[in-house]
């Protein structure tokens, strides 16, 4: 351990955080979050040492953790020094993400997480999982939060006697309602999600709703298959929900 490291471990020790400020009133970083910056930088200095070109997220981090904190209402007595295993990954992740505003936001709140004394769902995995996902998966992740599960729909090609071929991928009509940025690439999002173990696809279940499906068949970006004599097209109907790990991954960072 390093001379840098040796000090932020006694300055951490030194001050207890209970005692740095009083007053948590207020949501936003105002009188408060100057305060409570006291108190998260306290809380982050054995991390800091650990962190290389930590300096190039202080300055953000000074500002969103005490933001999270405030946001949330959480008392001060509940912040704490977040483990190493999971707060080092994020702050140095960060350092090379933090242009992308949604894969930022999900390490501040997994931060922000991991100093809370009553949360247990920070997965060391968590970190890893971010930092596989784009911003268009994201953005897909905050739609499927909310819905809980979508529809899908795949129209397969029937050649008689030679069987059904799947000409198209499945689709859906969520990266259009996430305002994803390549929303036509929903099958490559939807393969990393499930690999991720994010959400599952269901393949053998459906909406009764036919409504649902008749949706998807109106959007105008649905692919119709061009017929020639003899062949007919056969709708296969599925629906993909969030996992349970995708549901504690959402719980975290989506508010």
């Amino acid at each position: 351990m390093n001379e840098k490291e040796n000090f932020c471990g006694e300055l951490a020790k030194n001050l207890p955080i209970k005692a740095i400020y009083d007053d948590l009133a207020h949501p936003v970083l105002s009188t408060v979050g100057q305060t409570l910056q006291g108190v998260t930088k306290i809380a982050l200095a054995p991390i800091t040492g650990m962190v290389w070109g930590y300096d190039k997220i202080a300055a953000y981090l000074d500002t969103a953790i005490p933001e999270y904190f405030a946001k949330h209402k959480i008392p001060k007595e509940k912040i704490k020094t977040p483990n190493p295993s999971i707060a080092v990954p994020i702050i140095g992740a960060m350092t090379y993400t933090s242009h992308k505003t949604e894969l930022k936001s999900m390490f501040t709140n997994l931060l922000g997480a991991s100093m809370n004394e009553d949360v247990v769902d920070e997965h060391p995995a968590f970190v890893e999982i971010i930092k596989q996902l784009c911003t268009d998966e994201c953005k897909i992740l905050d739609v499927l939060y909310k819905e809980q599960k979508m529809s899908m729909l795949k129209p397969r090609l029937n050649m008689g006697e030679k069987g059904e071929f799947d000409v198209v991928p499945f689709f859906s009509d969520i990266g259009y309602l996430a305002n994803c940025k390549i929303p036509d690439k929903f099958p490559e999002y939807l393969d990393n999600l499930h690999r991720l173990g994010l959400v599952d696809v269901i393949l053998n279940r459906y909406f009764v709703d036919e409504s649902v499906y008749e949706k998807l068949r109106l959007h105008p970006n649905y692919k119709n298959i061009p017929l020639e004599e003899g062949q007919t097209v056969v709708e296969q109907k599925s629906i993909f929900e969030l996992s349970e790990l995708g549901k504690k991954f959402c719980n975290l960072f989506l508010d």
